[in-house]
């Protein structure tokens, strides 16, 4: 099995969400490991086969004027450190906050990027791939989360969707990143959504892939 980094951080309240999914990957055969360090990422992964990363690339706070400041929740070794290692083989496994309202070089990495969302819902997440290691055994499933209005390379193989106002919207996608391989969901915005057996099969399964 593979092992795998799950980086925590309370940035779209990852925090609440990361042992879960630390503890998921542990019970899947995986060895999961659990830090909010991000100086980690500085040295390539070393010592990993894949990251899971939920916490973002970027924060907006409020300023008293009613505008919002873009925070980047990573410097500049801790981002270099994460593309090379992703581009020289290592696997990513991005997570919802993970793709909002980031940049170009981050988009290449993840695949895609969202900047709205309507209110949480109950909706079921349709699989399009069944056949596709990460879905392989999964059906469809209901969670309770936010539907993401995602922008997305072409080239991304779209494996599960959800409808919405009468689109198929995309949910989880794979792409590759240099020699590395990329797996990205957009869902998880609550605990309440990785407590889901089909949720933690998938990402055990997208950890293996992508390692």
């Amino acid at each position: 099995m593979s092992r795998v980094l799950v980086l925590n951080g309370t940035n779209h309240n990852f925090h609440t969400c990361a042992p879960t999914i630390h503890s998921a990957l542990q019970g899947a055969g995986h060895q999961s490991t659990l830090t909010d360090d991000k100086d980690v990422l500085a040295s390539g992964l070393g010592g990993f086969d894949a990251i899971v990363l939920g916490t973002g690339f970027t924060r907006r706070e409020r300023l008293p004027d009613g505008s919002r400041k873009l925070h980047y929740e990573l410097n500049e070794t801790q981002t270099l450190g994460l593309f090379g290692a992703i581009e020289a083989g290592k696997g990513f496994v991005g997570i919802h906050g993970t793709g909002w309202w980031i940049d170009g070089a981050s988009m290449r990495l993840t695949g895609g990027t969202a900047n709205w969302h309507p209110p949480g819902l109950e909706f079921t997440v349709k699989v399009q791939a069944p056949d596709h290691p990460i879905f392989k055994g999964i059906s469809d499933f209901t969670v309770r989360d936010e539907i993401y209005m995602s922008a997305w390379e072409p080239t991304v193989s779209v494996l599960a969707t959800a409808p919405w106002n009468g689109q198929n919207l995309p949910m989880a996608w794979t792409h590759s990143y240099g020699r590395g391989k990329v797996f990205f969901t957009t869902l998880g915005h609550a605990n309440n959504t990785f407590e889901t057996v089909e949720v933690q099969r998938m990402l055990a399964n997208a950890v293996a892939w992508v390692s």
